[in-house]
Parts: C-alpha cells; sequence; structure tokens
C-alpha cells in the first residue's frame, strides 16, 4: 500500500519558499508603504555615495523605520537601515546623539529625495501622490547605518557597519561622478532631479524652517564617527 509521497521541497528553492509564505507571517515587512530613492555619502569620506533604496513604516506619526537596498528589485541587496524621525523628537534627542542624524531638507527641495512609482504609473501621477511626503519629510532627520558596504565588497556584507549621511548643498555632489550617479538614477526611473527641484520650489512651504545645527555633524564640524570593532572582555553569566 502507498502512503503517498512525502518529500518536502529542497530548502531554498521557489516551491519551500511558496511553503513558507502559506504557515508563516511576515507582519513587519507587510506594514511597508512607501519606497524613497535617494543617495547616501559616507560620512567619514565625501569622496564617497551610494544609492539607497529605502522601503519604509511608519511605526508611530513622528517615526519611520526603514530598511535599504541597493536597488528595486527583486534581487537587490539588504544593505542597511535607517530611522526617520520629526523635528520635534530630534529636537529631544540627548545632545551627543545627535551627531548621528542628518537633515533631510536640502534632499527634499533639490529634488534627490524622491519616492519610487511602479511600473506604468505616470510622473504626474507621482509628483502629485508625493507631495504629502515631501511636505512631512523636509523637515525630519535621518539616522542611517550601512551594514553592507557593496560598493567596497560587492559580494558579501564585510568589515564593520558605517554611518552614512545626507548631501546638504549642491556643492556635495558638483563632481562628475556623483553627477553621473544621479543622471543615472534618473534615466533608470524615468525621472528628473531637477523637474522635481523646479516643481518642488513652487508648493513647499516657505516658512523660514532650517535644520537644527547639531545635525549633519561632517557638514558643520569637518569631522565624523566612525563605527569601529573594539575587542572587550565578555561578561559572564
Amino acid at each position: 500500500m502507498s502512503c503517498g509521497d512525502h518529500s518536502q521541497p529542497a530548502y531554498g528553492t521557489p516551491e519551500y519558499h511558496s511553503a513558507g509564505a502559506a504557515v508563516m507571517s511576515f507582519a513587519p515587512i507587510q506594514q511597508i508603504h512607501q519606497h524613497i530613492c535617494a543617495f547616501h555619502p559616507y560620512a567619514h569620506d565625501k569622496t564617497r555615495a551610494t544609492r539607497a533604496h529605502h522601503f519604509c513604516t511608519h511605526i508611530r506619526p513622528d517615526m519611520h523605520q526603514c530598511v535599504i537596498y541597493d536597488g528595486p528589485g527583486d534581487k537587490a541587496r539588504l544593505i542597511g537601515i535607517e530611522y526617520i524621525v520629526t523635528d520635534e523628537l530630534f529636537k529631544s534627542l540627548p545632545e551627543d546623539e545627535k551627531k548621528y542624524w542628518h537633515s533631510h531638507k536640502y534632499e527634499v527641495e533639490s529634488g534627490l529625495l524622491m519616492l519610487v512609482a511602479k511600473p506604468g504609473v505616470s510622473n504626474e501621477t507621482m509628483d502629485t501622490a508625493e507631495q504629502p511626503a515631501m511636505r512631512e519629510l523636509r523637515k525630519t532627520y535621518g539616522k542611517t547605518i550601512h551594514t553592507w558596504i557593496f560598493d567596497e565588497y560587492p559580494d558579501l556584507p564585510l568589515g564593520p557597519p558605517q554611518l552614512m549621511m545626507s548631501w546638504t548643498n549642491d556643492s556635495d555632489w558638483e563632481t562628475e561622478e556623483f553627477k553621473a550617479a544621479v543622471a543615472a538614477r534618473d534615466a533608470e526611473l524615468g525621472v528628473s532631479t531637477e523637474g522635481k527641484r523646479t516643481l518642488r520650489a513652487a508648493y513647499l512651504p516657505k516658512d523660514g524652517f532650517e535644520p537644527d545645527a547639531k545635525a549633519d555633524y561632517p557638514t558643520h564640524c569637518g569631522k565624523s564617527v566612525m563605527l569601529k570593532p573594539v575587542e572587550v572582555d565578555v561578561k559572564p553569566l
């Protein structure tokens, strides 16, 4: 008498993934509702920056949490995380904490930071849809750690994590390499950074807001914080 085939799909195969989706919950990931694309310069090295695709969740009105990939596709590498807080919450942080955070005002106003549309969604639709987000994000700050330094180690996430910042003025990305990176992003997504800059100048509030001077530490102080491994004694049980 045959009892049937009780073999299971091999680990890592599409069949195994489908079986997992049928019996497990992915609730935190399913709360993601926003796809943001921007560029992250290294906090300690202004000559290096990477494109970053953020997939974000609002965990409360004054805070987002985002997982960051190097691209928008299904084979993208998970390269880091970013926490985004409002101006009010940032001002409440301990003073020594603020050096890890960067502002978003320039990124929003310049058009460098943008929401990413699904294929088939027009730029006109997206330009309208992203306006509430841009009004909010303009007055926020991010704390970003990249765990996969893929521009140096493309195959594996080697080395210590790195603190990342944001560009805060036009001169930060005036090199030919950075201009080419922005142009390549725009071409791939079918968007225009300069077009968004012009459009946003018409609808973003002219309220005199300036980021807190304690953010963007490398820009203001010419120094940065690096995350370096330190060997310590293990605390026993």
